[in-house]
């Protein structure tokens, strides 16, 4: 046992990975919500239990932290943070602890997504001002640039990416880059109108539907309160207001594993962020959190993942460099 342990420690330290090797990590035995806010003056990533209680920050001052997203296993947040001087992508336990840097170049990464099988990530990468779609393979330095766009999404088959993009021109739409033929494809909105979104479209666990935030009230700007969430199918049709126009705006949702809620984000008091969580069979919304600026992150169960042990398909990578040494 003691000789097996060495070893994996010595087939970690001899790739050039940023990122802990998995093994070594616990996957939550129930489901939470990653999350971020700023409560004492800085942005840190707090974890909570579905219906919003036993919410515990895991990430620690000085450094800011956002955007997490689980692992497909749940052994790992993905996230950024600055805290080596850059805006750059991150690894770190499911408790907080063995953070590291993914790529040992830095970059300026933002908005990362992890592939269903895990092996990989996209991520927007900020080139002269500009968000770019870049993917990556965990253990690898390249990085495969994809689109023009940002809040990229995986489809859970790992074929498609969904991204937005057209800020400047205040078009925004949503975009499917197929990584199989390479083809980049517009599904919504159909007409070249005024349009914003705030993220990304957000892919339900079948792949079936996106949900999305959206404005088409023109002029934009005086419309900006009415943004709110909204699902349809992955081709662009039948789309269906989850969220009323009422009230301040609606944006950010994202899915629950079982696909049966979502979870956004709505500006309250005219103060601050928070976290809200709406049953899509009963339209029942119930708010999550209450304290702070709040945004949203990911949510993991482990009814849902992959398998967390054995998990020889996301050692691929690690194995592979070691055997070629």
């Amino acid at each position: 046992m003691a000789r097996q342990f060495l070893f994996l420690l010595a087939a970690c330290s001899l790739t050039s990975l940023y990122w802990v090797c998995p093994i070594l990590a616990e996957a939550p035995k129930t489901a939470k919500i990653a999350f971020w806010a700023d409560r004492e003056g800085t942005r840190d990533i707090y974890l909570m239990n579905p219906d919003g209680s036993q919410q515990k920050k895991i990430t620690h001052p000085p450094s800011q932290n956002i955007t997490p997203a689980w692992s497909p296993t749940g052994e790992h947040i993905l996230f950024c943070s600055d805290r080596d001087g850059t805006w750059d992508l991150h690894l770190m336990d499911p408790d907080g602890k063995n953070v590291q840097r993914v790529f040992e170049k830095e970059a300026l990464r933002l908005y990362p997504a992890w592939s269903p099988d895990g092996k990989q990530i996209a991520y927007s990468r900020i080139m002269r001002g500009e968000p770019i779609i870049h993917v990556a393979t965990l253990g690898e330095e390249h990085e495969e640039r994809i689109a023009v766009g940002s809040y990229v999404s995986w489809s859970p088959d790992g074929s498609e990416l969904a991204f937005t993009n057209g800020w400047a021109a205040g078009m925004v739409k949503i975009t499917l880059f197929n990584l199989r033929t390479r083809n980049e494809k517009i599904v919504f909105p159909r007409q070249a109108i005024p349009s914003w979104m705030s993220d990304g479209a957000e892919w339900s666990p079948t792949g079936e539907r996106l949900a999305f935030s959206w404005v088409h009230r023109v002029p934009l700007k005086d419309f900006l309160e009415t943004e709110t969430i909204y699902t349809m199918n992955r081709d662009g049709t039948d789309v269906r207001q989850i969220i009323v126009e009422a009230g301040p705006r609606a944006i950010l949702p994202v899915w629950s594993p079982r696909g049966d809620a979502l979870l956004y984000e709505r500006f309250v008091g005219r103060q601050s962020f928070q976290i809200f969580k709406v049953i899509l069979e009963s339209g029942k919304i119930e708010q999550l959190t209450h304290v702070g600026w709040n945004h949203l992150g990911d949510w993991f169960d482990p009814a849902y993942a992959l398998p967390v042990s054995p998990q020889p398909q996301l050692l691929t990578t690690i194995w592979a460099k070691v055997k070629k040494k």
